[in-house]
Formats: structure tokens, C-alpha cells, sequence
């Protein structure tokens, strides 16, 4: 347990977050959260906050940016308050994280992420925070539980944090999907007539199979994805939930629609081993309504083992109520 911090902690900071763009790290991060662009704006043991610029690098495919573009700074905010309150020698793995948007996330933006641990106890740390833009604009509100773990790191954190720079990819481009519905859309990713989108390019993940209210997506596990347990890093699967449950919404839409994710309620069950066996992220409509709809969205493998559970909320909408 964390000096100074008994078996509860203090509530969250609801205060407005802003934050300096010329703010340099106070320590440095990790090659993954660095080549996402995330820098440390304060650290400090159960209470962090990061920044990252999102701009056309993290966008889905009809360019916008999604919740997806920050999985991992989501990841780090949320897991990272946790881990931070741990004794040495500790480590913590995010068990569930529970996403609910504001404000539309701008195209183009310096979006802030703070963390809060606010319970600690022998087995589990439970955090809270927020995403705001650098004018102070709610985008979302965060929760996130994770458990303490005896499992040693397979790197260790000073040669995990000290690793090399990792190559930052040419963005995929997106496509004009004007007059086009949902389903002609996600069928032509499928089928490659249209591009899949920076985001889904950075996680190479391959739409294999569509039908209204359900698609189904490939990624394989591979080096850049790694915590330093040697498994994908947590924010890599929220990126991944987000691209294929925004592409199932998708499906539902006609050519004058769109949709935007309200919430995600993703439950980590395993943790898919780096070099390990390509994955199937698969998204289903539970229920379908004419201004919200449920998708179910899985992370498994070719046997079936299941890895990641989300529930996601979406919002039905027109295309001039969603641009405007």
C-alpha cells in the first residue's frame, strides 16, 4: 500500500484541467507512449496527467478522432495512477476501463488525460479521470480497476522505459465516403476499395468479415504493442475495441448518418502474449434503436479464448448534427 494513502483515498479532481503545450516531460515515458506522441505533463505517486497531440496520424476512417486515438494515453492515465501508488517491486494490470464521452474530440487538438487513484487496498486499485482539450472541454470522464499482480516483468521497467525509439509509420490515408452508406462502407475496406483509415492502418488490423450490425477485424500481436510484462499493452486492445465497434456502428448507417460512441465498458480478461497468435476482434449490434444502439465487441483468438469483453453505447445521428 502506498505511504500515506489508507484503504481510501480522496475523490477525484473534478477541477478544470488545462494544458501547457511547450510543457517538456518531467520523466520519460516509454517507447510506446512515445511514439504516440503522449508526454508526462505532472507525476506524481496516485495522481498523473499526460498530454498527446491527435491530429490525421490517429484517425478512423472517415478522419475523425475517436476515443481510439488515445487508447493508449487512456491506458497510462488509468493504469498508471494505480501502478504508481504501488510499493517497489509491485506491478498492476488494468482488469477494466470504463470510457464516457463529452464533448466531440477535435480533429486536430493537444488532448489532456489526469489520473487519480482514489482506493488502494492488498489486491486492487481502482482510478479516476478525465480527457479535456487544451480550453478546458470535458471529452470524457474515466474509471479505471486494476489488480495487483506477483508476475514478474519480462523487461525490466529502466530498460522498458530506456528502449529504443520506435519507428513512426506514414499515416493511411482516408476516403471520401460522401453518398456511400455503412454498409457500402465497411464493405469496401473489406474488400479494399476504400482505405481503412490511419488508426486501423497503425494497428494493421484487417476487416475479414461484415454483415449489418456485425464485422470482424484481424491484428496480430506484435513488438511495438508490448508492456513490460511482454504482453499488449492495454491501450492497444481499447484502440483496437473502438476501430471495430465503430466499424459495426458504422453498418448501421445510411448515406445522410452517423454515429458517435457515447461509451466503453471494456473488461480485460487475459492479456494476449507479444509474437503470440493473430487475434479476432469481433463486434455485434445487440440492439439496435433509431437514436442509440448497443454493440458487444470480443477480442479472441482463433480457439475461441476470449481476451477482451466491451459494451459500447452509440449514438445515432445525422451527418449535419454530427458536423456541426
Amino acid at each position: 500500500m502506498r505511504p500515506g494513502l489508507g484503504r481510501t483515498g480522496r475523490a477525484g479532481d473534478t477541477r478544470r484541467m488545462s494544458i501547457d503545450n511547450s510543457a517538456a516531460p518531467v520523466t520519460q515515458l516509454d517507447p510506446l507512449n512515445t511514439l504516440m506522441g503522449v508526454r508526462a505533463v505532472s507525476v506524481v505517486p496516485g495522481d498523473l496527467a499526460f498530454a498527446q497531440a491527435v491530429g490525421p496520424r490517429f484517425h478512423d476512417h472517415r478522419g475523425k478522432t475517436v476515443l481510439g486515438s488515445i487508447g493508449v494515453m487512456i491506458d497510462g492515465a488509468m493504469g498508471g495512477a494505480v501502478y504508481s501508488g504501488l510499493t517497489s517491486g509491485h506491478q498492476s494490470v488494468l482488469a477494466q476501463v470504463t470510457v464516457s464521452a463529452g464533448a466531440d474530440i477535435p480533429a486536430l487538438a493537444d488532448v489532456g488525460a489526469t489520473g487519480t487513484l482514489v482506493h488502494l487496498d492488498d489486491g486492487v486499485g481502482l482510478a479516476s479521470g478525465q480527457l479535456r482539450d487544451e480550453n478546458g472541454t470535458l471529452l470524457a470522464v474515466m474509471a479505471g480497476r486494476a489488480m495487483v499482480v506477483s508476475r514478474p516483468p519480462v523487461v525490466g521497467i529502466d530498460d522498458y522505459v530506456d528502449g529504443a525509439p520506435l519507428p513512426v509509420p506514414t499515416p493511411e490515408k482516408t476516403s471520401n465516403l460522401s453518398g456511400l452508406s455503412g454498409s457500402d462502407v465497411v464493405e469496401g475496406i473489406r474488400g479494399g476499395t476504400l482505405e481503412r483509415g490511419p488508426l486501423a492502418g497503425l494497428l494493421d488490423l484487417a476487416v475479414v468479415d461484415v454483415t449489418p450490425g456485425s464485422v470482424v477485424g484481424e491484428f496480430a500481436p506484435v513488438a511495438w504493442m508490448a508492456n513490460p510484462l511482454g504482453a499488449v499493452q492495454g491501450g492497444v486492445l481499447i484502440s483496437a475495441v473502438d476501430a471495430v465497434t465503430g466499424l459495426a456502428a458504422q453498418t448501421l448507417t445510411s448515406a445522410d448518418q452517423d454515429y458517435r460512441v457515447l461509451d466503453h465498458k471494456i473488461d480485460f480478461l487475459r492479456s494476449p502474449d507479444i509474437g503470440g497468435p493473430v487475434l479476432r476482434a469481433e463486434a455485434s449490434v445487440i440492439r439496435a434503436g433509431r437514436r442509440l444502439a448497443l454493440i458487444e465487441t470480443r477480442i479472441v483468438d482463433a480457439g475461441g479464448q476470449v481476451y477482451v469483453r466491451a459494451t459500447s453505447s452509440i449514438q445515432m445521428l445525422s451527418q449535419q448534427v454530427h458536423s456541426g
